[in-house]
């Protein structure tokens, strides 16, 4: 049982609190989903389970927490995780070995664990997570999503009563976010472990929780039973930027228009039900507008091949031309090669076989410097591009590298904060920032150059619905100024709702490329919520390629 009164917290320096007056009681074997915008106090609440605060993070802290009888603030961490076992929304920081069978092992030796416990658990986590396969491998040759299970595997080892997860879907394609949550409710399901999920991705994972708890600004805004959160405080949650899964905004948008529906599904199969009688309208057909760029190819790639070092083929005789003012999605499952692939356009990796331009100069023969001022590459970790001391000096250091003039930096600088909402974080240590308020940072020093071709990979993990809305907002504005928006993402709603294209990866090879109502439309893992809800509605002449709500409720005469 978890019991927490009164509690504040203070990070050091600073004036406002990420945690005030919560209060809180999460008994044995519940399934708590903890959600709210970026900076809400999410992590911070979790990071109170485990002595993590004040132990680790130091900071004041005031009220009463109670963990299975122990209180974090007087047990060290060390004796908090025989009980509370947490996985952190950027495995990096939680990997400290180098291969797979080190890191699972390590939190059992240093709890001196004997030798035959430790082989029976080390297994037992193996096989749990499905990575058996893994075990010989070295931790820098995993993809973020292989990272990510062995890290929760590391955990599990340790046999805690209670399970934080912060963000832990956000490194993985599809089936592997099914696969670990599949995992995580088998835990609390049959083993009784109390879970506690912190998520931006309602869509992925409202169906599993039996109580939602909502932060905004350090203070708990609703507690309750996750259905009746969703019925009744809708609104109020979507004005706090709390990103509402497709179904919900489809229910409450039919409502809406007048059309009176019983209930508010939270899963594909409800809908079906609940929709059954709305959706036996007439539908009109949907017109797919042509956002496709204006011809000149920017990017060509011909017959690429690239092999690491370790002899794994990443890519596969790839061949493909990404044009002027297009807005282009790469998806496919964890490690089937599109990080690699982007890494081409802008030399961060170099073609084995093949060819690579970029606005018609070969990369062979580009300087780093040539391309950086064509393309911005935004990475998947966000720790990559932190490097000053303040978030305005990371900002400046990347427009000084690029040449730029002293009277050009400030106003640049200044923009930037401004656009991406970090100004109040200029003068703040930028790792010391929440996963989403890095993110915004490293977003922010790669869009101050206003490169003509900007990557970005996995650019919405960690972020909040509301500032992935304004993000993509200005990702498509940016395209439409005549420029090219390449976007590696796991996430098919925000894929369904701002890309026009579609580039599906599998085994380093490209396996469809086309309009994206074309490639995600009855694509199974990869079709977003509302087309696999009105998959059983076509009958009644609901169009095949349908993706968003909003287009849902366009369609509907």
């Amino acid at each position: 049982m978890i019991k927490i009164e009164g509690l504040t917290f203070y990070y050091s320096e600073t004036t406002q609190p990420a945690l005030r007056d919560v209060n809180l009681e999460i008994q044995d074997g519940e399934f708590i989903l903890v959600t709210g915008p970026s900076g809400s106090g999410k992590s911070s609440l979790g990071r109170c389970f485990n002595g993590l605060i004040p132990h680790f993070y130091g900071g004041k802290v005031t009220g009463r927490i109670a963990v299975q009888g122990l209180d974090p603030m007087k047990h060290s961490t060390r004796e908090m995780a025989t009980k509370v076992g947490m996985i952190f929304q950027d495995p990096e920081n939680q990997l400290v070995t180098l291969d797979v069978e080190r890191e699972i092992a390590f939190g059992l030796e240093n709890l001196a664990l004997p030798r035959d416990l430790i082989a029976k658990r080390l297994e037992e986590s193996l096989d749990t997570l499905g990575i058996s396969g893994l075990r010989h491998r070295q931790l820098h040759e995993l993809s973020g999503g292989e990272k990510q299970k062995v890290a929760i595997a590391s955990v599990l080892a340790l046999h805690p009563e209670i399970l934080i997860l912060d963000e832990p879907t956000s490194e993985l394609d599809p089936k592997g976010a099914e696969e670990l949550l599949s995992v995580v409710t088998r835990l609390n399901d049959e083993l009784g472990i109390t879970i506690i999920l912190i998520e931006h991705r309602l869509d992925r994972v409202i169906q599993y929780a039996d109580r939602l708890v909502v932060l905004d600004r350090g203070v708990i805004v609703a507690d309750g039973e996750t259905r009746d959160i969703m019925s009744n405080s809708y609104h109020e949650l979507s004005e706090i930027g709390i990103g509402m899964p497709p179904i919900i905004r489809l229910a409450h948008g039919l409502r809406r228009k007048g059309i009176s529906i019983e209930g508010t599904p939270l899963t594909v199969k409800e809908g079906r039900a609940v929709f059954n009688e709305a959706f036996q309208k007439a539908f009109r057909q949907l017109i797919q507008p042509d956002n496709k760029g204006d011809g000149r190819p920017v990017i060509e790639v011909r017959n690429l091949w690239h092999a690491y070092a370790n002899g794994v083929t990443a890519v596969k005789n790839v061949s493909l031309e990404i044009d002027e003012g297009e807005f282009v999605a790469i998806m496919g499952r964890n490690a089937s090669g599109k990080t690699t692939l982007v890494k081409h356009f802008n030399r961060l990796l170099s073609p084995t076989k093949g060819v690579v331009k970029i606005d018609g100069l070969d990369t062979r023969k580009a300087t780093i410097a040539e391309l950086a001022r064509k393309v911005g590459f935004v990475f998947q970790n966000p720790n990559d591009h932190l490097l000053a001391d303040t978030v305005d000096e990371e900002i400046t250091f990347t427009l000084k590298n690029l040449g730029f003039e002293s009277s050009e930096i400030k106003p640049q600088v200044d923009e930037i904060l401004e656009k991406f909402g970090i100004k109040e974080y200029r003068k703040q240590y930028p790792r010391s920032l929440s996963g989403g308020e890095k993110q915004r940072v490293a977003l922010a020093s790669v869009l101050a150059v206003h490169p003509k071709i900007l990557i970005l990979d996995e650019p919405t993990r960690g972020m909040e619905y509301r500032l992935k809305s304004e993000l993509m907002g200005f990702l498509d504005e940016y395209r439409r100024r005549g420029n090219t928006v390449i976007l590696v993402s796991h996430d098919v709603e925000t894929v369904a709702e701002y890309a026009d294209r579609v580039v599906l990866l599998s085994e380093g090879k490209i396996v469809v490329d086309g309009n994206k109502h074309d490639v995600l439309s009855k694509a199974l893992l990869f079709s977003p919520q509302i087309n696999r809800l009105l998959q059983a509605f076509e009958k009644y002449g609901a169009p095949d390629n349908i993706l968003t709500a909003d287009e849902a409720l366009e369609m509907l005469s």
